[in-house]
């Protein structure tokens, strides 16, 4: 049954792309201009070094300064934090990618990797400030997008820890610490730097070949969406930044102006399009952690985002 269907969409988008060249031709033009001089150049050089430090056992090293602050603000372990700084700094997926290494190399049992994954992995500050907050919002103070967007999260956060402490009381569920007693300690690597070195460039190609995909075949869906819907304005920049933020981004500052357009602005950011979705799934899919979950977390976390401006914005000036 599942083969029957992904066979019928899969048919059904090869006919779309031959009733629309033109559209398909110029959007994967954009979709690949912007992996190839945006997200490449800001995310191959994270993704590198973040995969060397793994690589070379120095994640609880890297991450000792701030590791007691995100542990008292986000109940995680030490080897966690690590995840959440990458996520913090770079943008989608690297801070899921992060999630799933520390995962698979037992550094985090499958529950934290779960809870981490729901607020560790967002758009990039650069992205949030400089092309959000500023391009297509026009705001004098760019970073409160930043900061709502990551409190949005935080928020998230709390409300699974309550959850999750509930469970506990209840004996339904255990701590992490009792479900990973065992895992294993980090130690610095005594091999050939060299090799991991290589090994951490060819991983992190394959990560970002991977993610360019990704953005090129949801650039080619926006686009047709922008050609072929017959909705209004309105409606097609809403379903566009369902499927692709950037691009729906620059439609949304457009067609919607004054704070409804920013706040769905936010809470899309927050959410992050289904282009940020398919690259968080491909680069977890060699575990079991759930896309489910995530995706349910980061549709959370983009309604809380939007609020949050919404109430800033009656009170502030931005």
């Amino acid at each position: 049954m599942k083969q029957t269907i992904m066979a019928m969409v899969i048919g059904s988008i090869i006919i779309v792309f031959l009733l629309f060249p033109q559209a398909v031709s110029d959007s994967a033009k954009e979709g690949l201009l912007m992996w190839f001089q945006i997200v490449l150049p800001s995310l191959l050089p994270f993704s590198i070094v973040s995969s060397v430090i793994m690589g070379l056992g120095l994640t609880e090293r890297i991450t000792g300064v701030v590791a007691p602050v995100l542990q008292r603000v986000f109940g995680i372990t030490r080897s966690g934090c690590y995840a959440v700084v990458v996520g913090m700094l770079s943008g989608y997926p690297l801070g899921a990618a992060t999630t799933a290494e520390l995962y698979r190399g037992q550094r985090i049992c499958k529950e934290e990797a779960q809870y981490i994954l729901t607020f560790c992995n967002n758009a990039s500050p650069m992205f949030l400030t400089e092309f959000i907050g500023v391009s297509c919002m026009g705001l004098h103070k760019p970073l409160i997008v930043l900061i709502l967007v990551y409190i949005a999260g935080w928020i998230g956060s709390v409300i699974d820890r309550g959850r999750r402490h509930i469970m506990r009381s209840l004996g339904l569920e255990n701590s992490w610490s009792a479900e990973f007693a065992g895992r294993k300690q980090e130690k610095p690597y005594a091999g050939n730097v060299i090799n991991v070195l290589d090994e951490s460039i060819l991983h992190s190609f394959v990560i970002l070949t991977k993610v360019g995909g990704y953005i090129i075949l949801f650039s080619i869906l926006a686009g047709i969406v922008q050609q072929m819907c017959p909705f209004a304005p309105e409606y097609k920049a809403g379903i566009v930044s369902a499927l692709e933020i950037t691009t729906g981004a620059v439609l949304l500052s457009s067609t919607i102006p004054g704070i409804s357009g920013q706040v769905l602005l936010v809470a899309f950011c927050a959410f992050g399009g289904l282009s940020s979705v398919a690259q968080t799934a491909s680069v977890i899919s060699e575990t079991d952690l759930s896309t489910g979950k995530y995706v349910i977390a980061k549709i959370r976390q983009g309604i809380i985002a939007g609020i949050l401006y919404w109430l800033c914005s009656t009170h502030l000036s931005f």
